[in-house]
């Protein structure tokens, strides 16, 4: 499907496919990507973050502030991040803890965490800018001449996270999880730390995702976060992560993030409002569940096929009887 998005946009616009001008593009949507990373660790444990955006919005808007009351621009950026961390933690304590439903939770701290970057910004200014040139560079500078960095970034990180989730002995307990939480709970798997720890990572990569945002926009605001949600768990979803919790790659996330974003610049060529936009990732994200659905449904019949077949040739009477 990202093949045939190229393609198409391609002839629509042959400087579409240009090598440079699609590098390029990527800087527009990888925030998207460093979240869905972490997103689909919390998916795959059967949970889900509907806070992602507002943590992004809250940590711009503290690390803005920090470089405004004289702190170091990196300084400030990696508290922004240790913040996200933060704030990932208090969502998965809120859940873990109280038994509170993650849909629920983190709908709460959506609004929480969304209403105090927006207070703390101030209404009037709007937003915070001026940031030095370096850090400016993070978002929109390129190495070789054509590769972004923070596509390179991005990619080392994404490598990261499909090690610790494909090798690490965290990433099996994560798919024990989310296959069974009863099973792993009577196996002796703190199932509760586990499940706090992916919501940390979410906010932590909240965090990340908020850094990048700033560099290259070369500003933040309160509301700069607002409806990334949908569009990071869409593109969880539809590269393959099961919304139901159990099983997802890494490599799904990444490819469905390149999906979206591909998408989203291509309509952007087209002069398509980002109100339709969002119809689109919308209708996408009812289709990759349905297929999920229709694929766990031929699953199950073939399973139950397999079984009754094999009880019809335990059953049978052998040729020599």
């Amino acid at each position: 499907m990202l093949i045939v998005e190229i393609v198409f946009f391609g002839i629509l616009s042959p400087d579409f496919i240009n090598l440079q001008n699609l590098l390029t593009s990527t800087e527009n949507f990888l925030p998207v990507g460093f979240m869905a990373l972490s997103m689909t660790l919390v998916i795959i444990t059967g949970g889900i973050d509907l806070s992602v955006g507002s943590m992004m919005s809250l940590c711009g808007v503290i690390m803005g502030l920090l470089w405004q009351h004289g702190v170091n621009i990196w300084v400030a950026a990696v508290l922004a991040i240790f913040l996200g961390a933060c704030l990932g933690f208090i969502n998965g304590q809120i859940i873990v803890r109280t038994g509170i439903q993650p849909l629920i939770a983190t709908l709460a701290t959506l609004f929480i965490y969304g209403s105090l970057a927006l207070v703390l910004v101030g209404q009037g200014e709007g937003s915070i800018y001026g940031f030095p040139q370096s850090y400016l560079q993070l978002g929109t500078g390129v190495i070789l001449k054509v590769i972004p960095i923070e596509l390179v970034i991005y990619a080392v990180v994404a490598l990261l996270y499909g090690f610790i989730l494909r090798y690490s002995s965290f990433g099996r307990q994560v798919y024990f999880v989310g296959n069974n939480e009863s099973a792993a709970l009577y196996s002796g798997l703190s199932v509760n730390r586990v499940k706090a720890m992916t919501y940390v990572l979410s906010g932590c990569m909240s965090g990340v995702a908020a850094v990048f945002m700033g560099s290259y926009f070369a500003s933040v605001r309160g509301d700069m976060g607002s409806n990334y949600e949908l569009t990071v768990i869409t593109a969880c979803l539809v590269g393959g992560v099961n919304v139901f919790g159990g099983s997802g790659t890494i490599t799904g996330a990444f490819l469905g993030t390149f999906l979206l974003g591909i998408l989203q610049q291509g309509l952007n060529m087209l002069n398509v409002s980002s109100v339709e936009q969002s119809v689109v990732t919308g209708v996408m994200l009812i289709a990759a569940v349905g297929l999920q659905q229709i694929s766990g449904l031929f699953s199950r019949n073939r399973r139950r096929s397999k079984a009754m077949n094999q009880v019809a040739m335990d059953t049978a009477p052998s040729a020599r009887d």
